[in-house]
Order: C-alpha cells, then structure tokens, then sequence
C-alpha cells in the first residue's frame, strides 16, 4: 500500500451507473493521494494481464525464455471473449514469438495470447508468488482467461464474479504496483522494464476511460480490463510537458449499467482526481 502521505477521501461525481467504485490516485511528484474503497476488493479483469507480463519478462531477464522464441498455440487453445489473434486464424494453428504475444496480451489485450502466457509464466501461483515478492500478496491471479469464462457461463456466475476473491486486487495495491513500476522497482532490467512501458503506452483500449479524461497530449501508461459487471482502468499518467505523472486506478464492480455508462464514470472519475492532484 502506499503510504507516504495521508490519503485524502475522494467524494466521487455524479454516477450515472449502478456500479461499485473503487479508486486509488497519487501525484507522484507530491505523494497526494485521493483514495475511494481503496482497499476493497474488485476483480481485475484483463487489468491482470500487467502482472502476467511482469512475469513473462522475469522469467526473460533469468535467461529461462527469449522474446524471440517462438510458440505455437492450437485452434483447441484459443480463448474466449476478446481474441483478434484467434478471429484472425481462421481455426488453424498460429505462431508468435514471446515478444509479439506480449504486444497482443498488453497492448491489444487479447485473451488467447494471455492464456498462452499465463502458461508461459509458470502459471497462476507463480505469478502471485511474484505479485507476493515484490510486496503486492493482495493482488492475485488465479485462473485464466478460458476458465474465468467458464465460470461466468455457471448458474449465478456474473453475480459470484463480483463476489470471489479469486483474480482480484485492490485499488490500493493495483496504484502501489503501478507506482513501483514507474520507480522501476518491479524486478525487472532496464530494457525489460521499458519493453512493458511501452506496450502499456501503446494499449489500445480504454478510450472511453482515463484517456478521456486527462488534458491532450497527454501519455496514458495503462492496462483496462472489461467483464461482465467489470470496467476497469489502472494507469500512469504523464502530463505533455512531463511536470506531472499520476497514478490512477479505478475499479468498478456490480454493475449492471451499460459499458459505455460505466466507462463515463470512470472518465468523470478520473478527470476530477485529476483536477484536484495535478498541479
């Protein structure tokens, strides 16, 4: 958690959905924090894909894979939900190397590709047993993308999603792992760590969300994560002139709103947490 100012309570603007809000800011610069349910639990979603990265490229950085090695992966081993990769293959077996599965799983967050390297990685307990090391145990991975959409499709299973502890983290660990992240104290070499950062730069998603909120030209460092009842959003922020940098994480759960009425929640949340940190 962090912890080097007293957080202040963040009153949250007009909702104009059902859902739960979690939120999580710092202005890196000043250590002001802006806190909302920070320490409640929210599932992930594809936001777990950043831990799933982290550790992919520490098993890189120890010399046990290459970026450039190259994986096969079957039609049987496609994912469900969002998967260009697997749209795009027509039913037949693809082949990525290590790197570009991490460009789709970060940047495009395709769950074929997360699947893959959640496998990569040594599975869910290795990287919580990461997530544990580097001081964030609150964040857990459990299952992946295909068994997550296997217990959605359960009796109950959208309801019990909000519920399980399983793949979930809190708002307040999520901010403190980005905020490692951005000191670079995330285990990771210099190259590495500029690898993700960059991919999370060029993600493609979530335009709804803070990048709707934050000033022009501004750089959103960033992974989103959708399920049903789920919208996501958990970023570095760096103003165009670089005098600012904040972290933001915003997690909702519960929702039973239209996406796109939970995603202008998150965008109005996040442009008031900007209003009130940024200087």
């Amino acid at each position: 958690m962090l912890t080097l100012i007293l957080a202040s309570m963040l009153t949250l603007p007009p909702q104009k959905s059902d859902a739960v809000i979690g939120v999580a800011a710092m202005h890196i610069e000043s250590g002001r924090r802006l806190t909302r349910s920070e320490n409640e639990r929210f599932p992930m979603g594809s936001v777990y894909k950043f831990p799933i990265g982290l550790a992919v490229l520490h098993r890189v950085d120890k010399g046990e894979l290459s970026l450039r090695k190259t994986i096969t992966i079957e039609p049987k081993d496609f994912a469900p939900g969002w998967s260009p990769l697997r749209d795009e293959a027509n039913g037949k077996p693809i082949t990525l190397t290590i790197g570009e599965l991490l460009r789709h799983m970060v940047s495009i967050s395709d769950n074929t590709a997360s699947d893959t390297l959640l496998r990569v990685a040594g599975g869910p307990r290795v990287v919580s047993e990461l997530m544990a090391q580097l001081g964030f145990g609150g964040i857990r991975i459990d299952r992946s993308e295909t068994q997550i959409a296997a217990d959605l499709r359960k009796p109950n299973g959208v309801a019990n999603y909000a519920i399980d502890v399983r793949d979930t983290a809190t708002p307040s660990d999520m901010a403190a792992l980005l905020f490692a992240f951005w000191r670079g104290r995330d285990g990771l070499t210099a190259p590495s760590h500029d690898l993700l950062f960059k991919l999370m730069s060029e993600s493609t998603t979530g335009a709804r969300r803070i990048k709707a909120a934050v000033p022009q030209g501004s750089i959103v460092t960033h992974k989103t994560g959708t399920m049903p009842g789920t919208a996501n959003d958990a970023a570095i922020v760096t103003s165009a002139d670089e005098k600012n940098h904040v972290v933001i994480v915003i997690f909702t759960k519960q929702g039973a709103s239209e996406l796109e009425v939970r995603e202008d929640d998150i965008a109005e949340v996040a442009r008031k947490v900007w209003k009130e940190l940024a200087r």
